[in-house]
């Protein structure tokens, strides 16, 4: 498992692995308050999220985990 030092190094895994915009976790011109939500640990429970709910099939679909589909919440 990777350890994480800075709010980047999430961001970059979370594009690396699940493809997620980069630029959505920082403030644009017309946002300013992006940032302020996505700190440090919300985007590492956000990449923990989906590594425990999805996975990646070999051509690059991402699907439910098994896991999710066989125990529904009930």
């Amino acid at each position: 498992m990777t350890e994480f030092t800075t709010k980047a190094e999430i961001i970059q895994a979370l594009a690396t692995e699940f493809g997620e915009n980069p630029t959505g976790f920082y403030n644009s011109p017309t946002n300013k308050s992006v940032e302020k939500f996505w700190t440090f640990n919300r985007c590492l429970q956000h990449l923990f999220k989906l590594r425990r709910d999805y996975v990646r099939t070999e051509h690059g679909i991402m699907l439910k985990s098994f896991y999710e589909n066989v125990w529904k919440k009930v």
